[in-house]
């Protein structure tokens, strides 16, 4: 007999891919959103590099992809970080995939996609902490990778 039935569930068609990128001092590499058409909302939020899976794409290559697309970095995946549940503002679940990451060397922070990130930058804690009091940080969640990347990047 089925454990678990149909009821048990929970059917998410949106899911996202990001990364964490910490330098030595602990700071989180973010990046603040210019805002485009149908998306004003998010213009001046900060949030990692990350977006939508793609049909036939997996979940780490979207975070890799993203990831050179808002920052000009390519990267190395190191340490997956979790799974995060979450709602858009029209109630659409997504499920949002994230790992630790470390850039290739030798490369500079420059957004490949211009015209939808206005910048890429680390921040320290207590910036992070002030953006988020102030409304800045694009997501409730984005704090919750922050912080668990900070615990997952000291077990390595």
């Amino acid at each position: 007999m089925m454990q678990h039935g149909e009821k048990t569930h929970v059917d998410v068609e949106l899911k996202a891919a990001g990364v964490v990128v910490l330098n030595a001092a602990g700071d989180i590499l973010l990046v603040r959103e210019r805002g485009t058409v149908g998306q004003m909302a998010k213009a001046g939020l900060w949030h990692i590099p990350s977006g939508t899976v793609e049909d036939g794409e997996n979940p780490q290559d979207t975070a890799v992809r993203e990831a050179f697309e808002e920052t000009g970095l390519r990267v190395t995946l190191t340490r997956f970080v979790g799974a995060y549940l979450g709602r858009f503002p029209d109630g659409a679940l997504v499920l949002r995939h994230v790992w630790l990451a470390e850039p290739l060397p030798g490369q500079t922070l420059r957004p490949t996609f211009a015209e939808e990130i206005a910048e890429a930058r680390y921040v320290g804690r207590a910036e992070f902490d002030a953006l988020y009091a102030a409304g800045k940080i694009r997501m409730y969640q984005t704090g919750l990778f922050y912080e668990d990347a900070l615990r997952e990047a000291a077990r390595a």
